[in-house]
Formats: structure tokens, C-alpha cells, sequence
């Protein structure tokens, strides 16, 4: 995590050099642009973050284990998709709930599927897609996405013992 911020700071950083010097006061409209995204968004992540502690605190660690953990296999995974279908939430609310279920002790298939089926198979997206694109395309797509889900929290669960 703490590479992360190293590296978005430096970015930030070089852009805000960048616009310094190529075009007087950008570099001020985009620090004026930020601050107004965070403070817009900063409620939804503290309530995200409570609401992913919670989550993790009750989250029965015998459920972990049997349902969502490496030993679960298959199962797991299944349930990954499911849960990342059913999750239509925006990015700042998914990742907290995500990573307390990953901290809960869920096993990386179960996770890289749930990250998978909530980027691919979000039904808060379907009407939209439906609406703008037609039902047979989306029927297609989400009938492709499925596979893929499984088959990414497959292949992380199998190569999760070499990590």
C-alpha cells in the first residue's frame, strides 16, 4: 500500500509541475478539482470503511472457512461470482467490503472472482446496458463474463500456493 501512494504522489506531483509550467493557474484548477472530488467522496468512504469492519466482525469464522476460504475450492468461487454480481456498489464502497472479506480469511479465488463478477457482472449496470445497448448484447456478454469470472478465480486459486 504504502508503494501506492509513493507512486500516485509522485504522479501527482509531476502533473502538478507539468501544468506549472506549460499553462499559468491550470495547476491551481486542478488542485481547486481535487479537493472538491474528496471532499464529495469522503463520506461515502468513511460509511464504506465502517460498513467493511462491521462486515468483517461478523462475518462467523466458521462460514469463512466452509464457504469462502481456499479449502471451499469451487464453492468459493462460485460464491465469489455471485457475491460480486450482487455487489452494486461504486468502487469506493466495493473495495473496503472487499478487502474485510479477504481479511475475514477468504482465499484468493474466492476474491479474484468476486473483483471479477463485480467489474463484469454488476447488476446495478444491466439496465443501463440493457437499455442503451439491447437485451441480446447484454444477455451475450453477461453469458461470456460468467466463464471468465470462474475461470480467473480458478487459475488464482490454483496459483495461490506459489505466493
Amino acid at each position: 500500500m504504502l508503494l501506492s501512494i509513493i507512486v500516485f504522489a509522485v504522479l501527482a506531483l509531476l502533473l502538478f509541475i507539468v501544468n506549472a509550467k506549460a499553462q499559468r493557474k491550470k495547476h491551481l484548477e486542478g488542485l481547486a478539482a481535487g479537493w472538491r472530488q474528496f471532499i464529495y467522496v469522503l463520506p461515502v468512504i468513511l460509511v464504506a470503511f465502517l460498513l467493511a469492519g462491521f462486515i468483517e466482525a461478523a462475518i462467523p469464522e466458521e462460514f469463512v472457512k466452509q464457504w469462502l476460504a481456499r479449502e471451499a475450492g469451487l464453492r468459493g468461487i462460485i460464491l465469489g461470482t455471485l457475491g460480486g454480481t450482487l455487489l452494486a456498489m461504486g468502487p469506493y464502497a466495493s473495495f473496503p467490503i472487499i478487502a474485510s472479506i479477504s481479511a475475514a480469511g477468504a482465499g484468493s479465488g474466492t476474491v479474484i472472482s468476486l473483483i471479477s463478477a463485480w467489474s463484469l457482472l454488476s447488476l446495478s449496470k444491466l439496465p443501463y446496458e440493457a437499455g442503451f445497448l439491447g437485451m441480446r448484447f447484454t444477455i451475450v456478454r453477461m453469458s461470456l463474463s460468467v466463464p471468465f469470472c470462474i475461470a480467473a478465480g480458478a487459475v488464482a486459486h490454483i496459483i495461490e500456493p506459489l505466493f
